[in-house]
């Protein structure tokens, strides 16, 4: 067993910074990209398991 449980971390907890967006055009593109290819990703991994499995 877990010695320390992990707690969940409530919305009201999280700093104000982190629901803003990036400072920056390149950085929001850059993180625009990174979900669209991860989003990308996970629907192939999902067909492909779903077709083969």
């Amino acid at each position: 067993m877990n010695a320390h449980p992990q707690r969940r971390v409530s919305m009201k907890d999280l700093p104000a910074e982190f629901f803003l967006p990036p400072p920056t055009n390149a950085a929001l593109w850059n993180e625009t990209v990174r979900l669209i290819g991860g989003s990308v990703a996970f629907i192939v991994i999902l067909v492909v398991r779903l077709s083969y499995g």
